[in-house]
């Protein structure tokens, strides 16, 4: 049997994400959409088995598998036989389309391994929670970026190449954590990643939305509030200790970043030492 609900929309689009359809298709039927949804959507198949087309490709749809398509999408789906059972979701958002990109999706998304017990159980609450008019603007907005998370933790983590650029940040990223102290080269960090320095400072962007260079900044300054708080050190010696020898650089760098002095941002934590 088919369900769908679609909420009223009142006060919750103003909200990032909000909740602007829910349903299951059993079974799902023909789809063609020239010209996309208004919509962000995600769809999972829970049993059967369908189509999708989109871009000139065709992927198989079956139990585990699931797509996210962004709006004005043209896609076409189908099911390949009589049982093609499938739960999906459509959202916007005052944000969306900006969130959506910076957190990594692209116009579509899919992946062939999605957690379905999970899966099942956060649409199942999702849902219930669309059933209720009391609850379904900040409640089920909640519940929504629960899900986006998950889904983005499916989509982009399981994907090879996605995963393989993971892992030239991550080796970064690590070895930075256990070095920021120290005199970091770039050079340094795509020799430790095994590609070239162009490609990596591309992808280094593109996963942390910093350069490399800015990150190593912002790790000096994350640790040297901590110390400001934490420890009777004087402000140059915190600087040596994140890597700044030179005091007065110190000091521009933690300004640029923090919009206040070293020995400011001590003393609006109630620090008196100088």
């Amino acid at each position: 049997m088919t369900r769908l609900i679609y909420p009223v929309l009142a006060r919750q689009t103003t909200l990032p994400f909000y909740l602007a359809g829910i349903g299951i298709s059993d079974p799902e039927y023909h789809a063609v959409r020239e010209n996309g949804l208004t919509s962000h959507q995600f769809l999972f198949t829970e049993k059967g088995k369908g189509v999708l087309k989109i871009g000139g490709e065709t992927y198989a749809q079956q139990r585990g598998n699931a797509f996210y398509l962004a709006p004005k999408t043209a896609h076409e789906y189908y099911p390949s036989d009589d049982e093609w059972c499938t739960r999906w979701l459509v959202f916007r958002g005052k944000y969306a389309d900006q969130l959506m990109l910076e957190m990594g999706f692209s116009s579509f998304n899919k992946t062939n391994e999605l957690d379905m017990p999970r899966s099942i159980s956060m649409f199942n609450r999702l849902y219930s929670c669309a059933e209720n008019p009391i609850n379904q603007g900040e409640n089920a907005s909640a519940l929504l970026y629960e899900i986006i998370m998950a889904m983005r933790t499916a989509m982009l983590s399981g994907d090879k190449s996605t995963t393989d650029l993971g892992d030239i940040t991550s080796r970064a990223i690590m070895y930075i954590e256990q070095n920021y102290a120290n005199d970091i080269q770039v050079e340094q960090l795509a020799q430790l990643s095994g590609v070239s320095v162009q490609h990596f400072c591309r992808v280094f962007k593109m996963r942390t939305s910093m350069r490399p260079l800015e990150y190593i900044a912002n790790r000096r300054i994350a640790a040297a509030k901590s110390l400001l708080i934490n420890a009777s050190l004087e402000i140059a010696e915190i600087g040596r200790q994140v890597g700044y020898p030179d005091r007065n650089y110190f000091s521009i760098v933690f300004r640029r970043i923090e919009g206040i002095s070293p020995r400011d941002y001590r003393r609006a934590k109630g620090c008196a030492m100088l």
